[in-house]
């Protein structure tokens, strides 16, 4: 499993009002470095915006610089241009684990939801506004997220909303987060994030395997298509070949628009991605045989002579047609033939006298 890419998100600034109210700022504080050592440890890839001490990005990046297991670029900053966003003290004396990517844009806002649609997990400590939001990005984007809420903030309203997610997090990753802070909580933390990513690109991957065998299906299903619709269209000389009135071209003048149909129903069946194949292809058959049969019955009654003679060859022309129109219209010609009330039986109204 490839290791994500974490935005840090959050602030533990005192001075400032946050609902609900922080609680264990320098608490937070150390366990913001917890994390970032820990991300460090299994190869994540942070993304950052401030280096200013009231945002935990400053203490994530320290964690995770003097982890020693930090790998080169594994830090990325984003900041609109105008800013410096080279200004953590780490980066003095490891600027290669730096990757600075400024915004064109000077709107900070800009820039950081931008990011938040790019990474694969978000972290979120204490926080305002902006980190709720972020909570809730996270959450329709369906991609890992660890509201810390134990120290309050908004990262404790994310945690609330996550929560009312079904198979958001497990029931022992969500109360990890709001657990008082002890050793491990760091490891726990970063284990949730780890685990809700790993499901995210199973459910990814599985929806991949699926599209691809959809596609393969639809494929094979055109290409079926193709192949009945060629018989049913060969059934017309062939007619032609043998005599006329025999049993063999009564069986042609049946077999093609049969053809047909199933050919129109698997193309319909495409069109409005139902995926039933099988279905589709026999009610196909039904309907189109049927209108076929009827079709054939209706000209007989006017004509008992049709089958003598070309007239029989010169009747595929038509027939087939009427076949695969009945099979791309299965539905709607099958509903019609069900509602027919072919023999009434309501009593018959008494003569007025």
């Amino acid at each position: 499993m490839s290791a994500p890419t974490v935005a840090v998100v959050g602030s533990v600034a005192t001075g400032r009002s946050y609902d609900p109210p922080l609680r264990d700022v320098a608490v937070a504080a150390r366990a913001a470095e917890e994390i970032g050592r820990e991300l460090a440890q299994h190869g994540c890839r942070l993304v950052v915006f401030s280096s200013d001490e009231g945002f935990v990005e400053s203490a994530v990046v320290r964690g995770y610089a003097q982890s020693g297991q930090a790998r080169p670029g594994g830090i990325e900053v984003r900041g609109p241009y105008r800013a410096d966003p080279t200004d953590f003290p780490e980066a003095q004396s490891n600027p290669e684990l730096f990757d600075t990517r400024p915004e064109p844009t000077p709107d900070w806002e800009v820039s950081f939801y931008r990011a938040l649609l790019q990474v694969d997990a978000i972290l979120l400590i204490g926080g305002g506004r902006s980190t709720f939001i972020a909570g809730l990005i996270a959450l329709s984007r369906r991609v890992a997220v660890a509201p810390v809420g134990t120290f309050g903030g908004s990262a404790e309203k994310a945690w609330q909303r996550m929560h009312g997610e079904p198979d958001a997090a497990s029931e022992e990753d969500l109360s990890a987060m709001v657990s008082r802070w002890r050793p491990g909580s760091a490891e726990a933390v970063v284990g949730s994030l780890l685990r809700q990513h790993e499901r995210r690109l199973s459910e990814q991957e599985q929806l991949q395997r699926q599209t691809t065998a959809e596609t393969r299906r639809r494929a094979w299903s055109l290409l079926s298509a193709l192949v009945f619709l060629a018989a049913g269209l060969a059934t017309l000389p062939a007619a032609t070949a043998w005599r006329s009135g025999t049993w063999a071209a009564v069986t042609l003048l049946v077999f093609g628009p049969l053809c047909a149909a199933v050919s129109g129903a698997l193309i319909r069946n495409v069109f409005d991605e139902v995926g039933e194949w099988l279905r589709a292809a026999v009610f196909g058959a039904a309907a189109g045989g049927l209108s076929a049969v009827l079709f054939l019955a209706a000209q007989l009654t006017t004509n008992p002579n049709l089958l003598q003679g070309d007239s029989a060859a010169r009747l595929g022309y038509f027939i087939v047609p009427v076949g695969f129109a009945a099979g791309l219209a299965f539905d709607a010609v099958l509903t019609k033939l069900r509602g027919t009330d072919v023999v009434k039986t309501h009593p018959v109204d008494a003569a007025t006298p």
